[in-house]
């Protein structure tokens, strides 16, 4: 019970204190991390797909919550994704940075690509665009900023393999 609460507090407090806080103060350009993505991608690594998809539903439901005019992608974008990384948890290579940049930068672009996908309504000019100039420099500086927090999880003990 104690690992389940310090493995949820810590995600939690990655998301949000990540996203309101960390990311403006880091930001470059207007582009900063996506730490709810980088939160449920420790998660579900620690855990397995059903504490992603759990998560990632939950934390999608509340960012939802303050953009209603797409209500539900976000929640159906991260419970993807909690899903993915969760069930793929047992083919990683843990403790080798770039294994884990790469999760990290794939699960960010493929996130915002699906989310774009859906806002832009597939057309060209307005996806292309947004896909250039934000969703690559975000991926790329998320899995900068991933790799330490990835890092620090295991440190902590909250990152761990799948038995």
């Amino acid at each position: 019970m104690r690992y389940f609460v310090r493995t949820t507090l810590a995600w939690i407090v990655l998301a949000f204190v990540g996203d309101t806080l960390i990311g403006p103060l880091i930001s470059i350009a207007g582009i900063a991390p996506d730490f709810s993505v980088i939160a449920i991608v420790i998660l579900a690594m620690s855990e397995g797909a059903g504490a992603g998809v759990l998560g990632g539903f939950m934390l999608g439901l509340v960012q939802d919550l303050s953009h209603p005019n797409l209500l539900g992608l976000h929640a159906l974008c991260k419970t993807l994704l909690g899903y993915s990384v969760g069930r793929m948890r047992g083919h990683l290579v843990y403790g080798l940075p770039l294994v884990e940049g790469l999760v990290v930068f794939t699960a960010v672009l493929l996130h915002d690509t699906l989310f774009l996908l859906v806002q832009s309504r597939l057309s060209d000019e307005a996806f292309l665009g947004p896909f250039f100039r934000q969703i690559l420099p975000v991926a790329f500086y998320s899995s900068l900023v991933g790799v330490p927090m990835i890092r620090l999880a295991d440190l902590l003990g909250i990152l761990r393999q799948e038995e």
